[in-house]
């Protein structure tokens, strides 16, 4: 076929309507439609928290700090399944440790948040809470979180007593200024000794024996009293929604689609999708996709006004 013939031939198929297309034989188990292009990581279709039913007097951001395997992580999970974050069942344990090792060796390695919903006398209040690390080795995990809170639950296991990371974490958060909850955990243990570690508390942090709450985390003895302390020892943050956008990055984890995933804590101002932003130590420049809070779950949110 000559060249002039080969051109015609081309242009004879592409001008030929086409065959529809044969439909892919997907298997049962996978959504279609218009469901069938959405992404699972993607917070279309859910629906958004108005934030701003909960003036900034209702709000308290805190951190749990103790030596290692004192029990931070079990009244973490207790805490969630008191406000109603997630459901009361046995397979509750170490929700908020995330990586692997850490439900192998059961330790927190990486501090995380979430954000609790409680209505006490009468009140709604939204309650910030930062599951921190115990080993010396992720002090600096904490350090961090504290600087975005506004107090703290101190837990001392009956048993052992006051440790060297108790110590440690409690001048950090003195040193901070921060409200401090004595939390005296594993009540339910058979060499438990809850009148001794009072006293331990009393003599090397010179908080009164009657401020220190006794709880048995594992079997969620008094822990909705801990609540209640920390809504009424916890000042409120100092933040004002008409002042400029000030807001501090207390940690971050990176997400192959999205990008970076900052926790922010908000001094100053709000921040909604599409604003722009601008990093005080680098001078760059970004655009903000999307806000919410953890619950600890991403749920998106309109706007923020305090702590993601």
């Amino acid at each position: 076929m000559t060249l002039a013939g080969r051109t015609a031939a081309w242009w004879a198929r592409l001008r030929s309507p086409r065959l529809p297309a044969t439909p892919l034989c997907l298997p049962p188990w996978l959504p279609t439609g218009p469901a069938a292009c959405e992404r699972p990581y993607s917070s279309h279709g859910k629906e958004k928290l108005d934030m701003s039913t909960y003036p900034v007097e209702s709000i308290r951001n805190f951190s749990i700090i103790a030596h290692v395997d004192h029990g931070k992580s079990t009244l973490a999970d207790r805490l969630l399944e008191i406000t109603g974050t997630i459901a009361k069942t046995d397979h509750n344990k170490q929700v908020l440790d995330k990586l692997q090792v850490e439900r192998e060796r059961g330790i927190t390695v990486k501090a995380q948040s979430a954000s609790l919903f409680y209505n006490y006398e009468g009140v709604n209040y939204l309650l910030n809470l930062i599951d921190t690390p115990g080993h010396v080795d992720f002090s600096y995990e904490v350090s961090r979180s504290l600087s975005a809170c506004q107090g703290v639950i101190l837990v001392v296991d009956a048993n052992e007593g006051i440790q060297a990371q108790t110590v440690a974490n409690f001048y950090l958060a003195f040193e901070a200024q921060l409200a401090i909850i004595p939390v005296i955990n594993k009540i339910d243990l058979k060499n438990a000794d809850p009148e001794r570690v009072e006293k331990q508390i009393e003599k090397l942090f010179d908080i009164p024996v009657d401020e220190c709450v006794r709880i048995s985390a594992k079997k969620g003895t008094n822990v909705e009293t801990v609540l209640q302390k920390v809504i009424e020892k916890i000042p409120p943050p100092q933040c004002n929604t008409a002042d400029p956008l000030k807001a501090l990055v207390f940690d971050s984890t990176f997400d192959h689609y999205r990008g970076v995933v900052a926790n922010i804590a908000l001094f100053g101002g709000e921040i909604q999708k599409g604003h722009k932003i601008v990093s005080a130590h680098t001078k760059k420049r970004y655009e903000v996709n999307e806000v919410g809070i953890l619950t600890p779950n991403e749920q998106p949110t309109h706007k923020l006004n305090y702590l993601v």
